[in-house]
């Protein structure tokens, strides 16, 4: 004996997946976005936010190793500090892209929701 659903609901969920699908594509389109493009375009945002710390810590350290030599190795805590930071900005990034991203998916179903009222009332 077979566990397989009716045909009726794997055709109903398969509609819906395609339809969130191509809602989404469209969406793409009309805000200008490339995928490819813009995914580059995060990664790189979240390089130079975690590289651009790292290197300005590892220097500072440098810098400090250099006027006051001590026995603690500067370069290294102060790399290790631009690290921790960078990781930090990385995040806080990320987290506003997400915000950003879930609240136009949130307004763009509300004026579908809105419009298809309309379209029932009609």
């Amino acid at each position: 004996m077979s566990k397989r659903k009716p045909p009726e609901q794997n055709t109903e969920k398969f509609r819906r997946c395609i339809g969130s699908k191509e809602q989404r594509k469209m969406r793409a389109v009309q805000k200008g976005t490339v995928g490819t493009l813009s995914a580059f375009g995060s990664m790189g945002a979240v390089g130079w936010l975690v590289a651009l710390p790292v290197v300005l810590g590892s220097l500072l350290g440098a810098w400090i190793d250099y006027r006051w030599p001590s026995m603690i190795n500067w370069t290294l805590a102060m790399l290790g500090a631009g690290l921790a930071v960078g990781c930090l900005l990385a995040g806080i990034w990320m987290n506003r892209e997400k915000n950003k991203i879930l609240k136009e998916r949130d307004e763009w179903e509300s004026r579908n929701l809105k419009q298809k009222d309309v379209e029932d009332d009609n």
